[in-house]
């Protein structure tokens, strides 16, 4: 078997990144070894033509040296070899990526006498660095005081007094502006943390925290003003007011603020709408919808030029949640380009399934999810609930039937769901086999059956079980 450690590696790289890789290991200053080239160009040709699992070891040892007997130390060696060479390559491209830390290292290194020049090239480089810097994250407050710190450390290095002090004070500024947004984002994470999941352990803000931030030197920081708007949210989330404040600090702050924090923060305040929505707040489904479409408008839906499914869909539920058909259809064609080529298919027909039964395309459901085969089974439960709707909507009783039959032994034999999910879904198979039975019962048996689905726990599909149940309702004798 070939080792896992270093194939896991190779696969996450790009084609381009693989190529860069090559590069890196034809260098001799960064690779003493010519053999590894020979070696990656064997498992680079196996993951482009997706035959890695048909390789083992002594295949790719015959491959490497035909004449010579297989030594499993030495293979070893040299996975181990290319494994850390690919960790140090993923490291420098990393660090490409960052020159402001690069222009720090330069800072340090060129702390001598007769390179004067060269480190005010650097330093001037640091400065334009920052101007350019996109948006006053945590990060740029800490670049900036170790900008200051390696000032202050030349200076006293050189007993040089000029601007010693101002540095000083800069360093320390900078210091305690880093202290306190990181702190805060550190807490709110916390706290958002804490309202999922329970914990034993603890994190807690220190004392006098607050006195701190609301000094009169940090009132123009941006990202402290944004995070205790945030911090207010989580911890008084019944206070609404808090939650509107946050949202008008956002856009007010959008400039001065970097991608990262932006989208970390209106992902916070999408948690806020979902717990108002599950406390039966409606309305909190067009704030969602409305942050949604900032997060678009200001391009920080991607990230590295990719999106996630579990985002792609929340977007999809949450705009038809609010009727916007033609701007779920527009999202759903520009945007599943960018989702994981594995389940872009997948994705793209079920949230377009989901859209049509929005608009009682019902046709247009079945045609669609009739012959598709999904192997991840959040799609399978997702696709055979909106074809059992569909089917209840057309009165197809029989493939309905036939369906939830089916389901019912998908869900038995179904070894990734939990117990808990698996009685969700199969209450709510019953209630859609009682709710035909309804279509012929009184008012007195469908308000009980509604009190039923009240009662239960499972929230799966049970907006659209009411809707079905008050619509029965009006047409029941009484």
């Amino acid at each position: 078997m070939i080792s896992d450690k270093l194939v896991t590696l190779l696969q996450i790289l790009s084609k381009v990144e693989r190529n860069r890789f090559r590069k890196y290991l034809e260098s001799p200053y960064l690779n003493d070894q010519p053999d590894l080239v020979l070696l990656f160009d064997v498992l680079d040709q196996a993951i482009r033509e997706q035959k890695v699992a048909e390789w083992n070891k002594l295949q790719l040892w015959k491959r490497l040296y035909p004449v010579q007997s297989f030594n499993d130390a030495q293979f070893r060696r040299m996975c181990s070899d290319m494994n850390q060479l690919c960790l140090q390559f993923l490291a420098a491209e990393s660090r490409k990526e960052n020159p402001l830390a690069e222009a720090l290292d330069l800072q340090r290194l060129l702390d001598k006498p007769e390179l004067k020049k060269h480190m005010s090239g650097v330093e001037r480089q640091i400065q334009r660095l920052l101007l350019e810097s996109p948006g006053l994250s945590t990060e740029y407050y800490l670049t900036q005081f170790h900008l200051f710190n390696n000032t202050i450390n030349k200076a006293s290095k050189y007993l040089t007094v000029s601007g010693y002090a101002d540095s000083l004070s800069f360093a320390d500024y900078y210091l305690e502006c880093f202290y306190l947004t990181q702190k805060l984002e550190l807490y709110a994470g916390w706290l958002l943390f804490q309202g999922a999941r329970a914990s034993q352990k603890s994190l807690e803000l220190p004392a006098g925290f607050w006195e701190m931030a609301n000094q009169e030197r940090f009132q123009d920081v941006a990202l402290i003003q944004v995070y205790r708007q945030v911090v207010h949210c989580l911890l008084e989330p019944e206070e609404e007011a808090h939650f509107h404040q946050l949202l008008e600090s956002l856009d007010s702050s959008s400039t001065q603020l970097s991608s990262r924090d932006l989208r970390k923060c209106y992902f916070i305040a999408q948690n806020y709408c979902a717990l108002k929505i599950n406390q039966g707040k409606r309305e909190y489904y067009r704030e969602m919808f409305e942050i949604f479409k900032k997060i678009i408008q200001q391009d920080l839906l991607l990230e590295e030029g990719s999106l996630s499914e579990g985002i792609f869909k929340n977007i999809v539920t949450v705009a038809l949640g609010v009727g916007e058909f033609d701007w779920t259809e527009r999202f759903i064609e520009t945007y599943t380009p960018f989702l994981p080529s594995k389940i872009r298919e997948n994705a793209r027909s079920f949230n377009l399934s989901y859209l049509y039964f929005h608009q009682k395309k019902y046709p247009d459901v079945l045609e669609l999810l009739r012959n598709v085969e999904y192997n991840d089974v959040v799609y399978v439960l997702g696709s055979k609930l909106i074809l059992i709707q569909t089917y209840y909507e057309l009165n197809e009783v029989m493939a309905m039937d036939s369906l939830i039959d089916s389901f019912r032994i998908y869900i038995r034999r179904n070894k990734v769901m939990s117990k808990t999910l698996k009685r969700e879904y199969m209450n709510y198979l019953n209630f859609v086999k009682k709710l035909m039975d309804l279509k012929v019962s009184g008012q007195k048996a469908t308000q009980k059956f509604r009190d039923q689905v009240m009662a239960g726990s499972a929230s799966t599909s049970k907006k659209w079980l009411l809707e079905k149940i008050d619509a029965l309702q009006k047409l029941s004798p009484k």
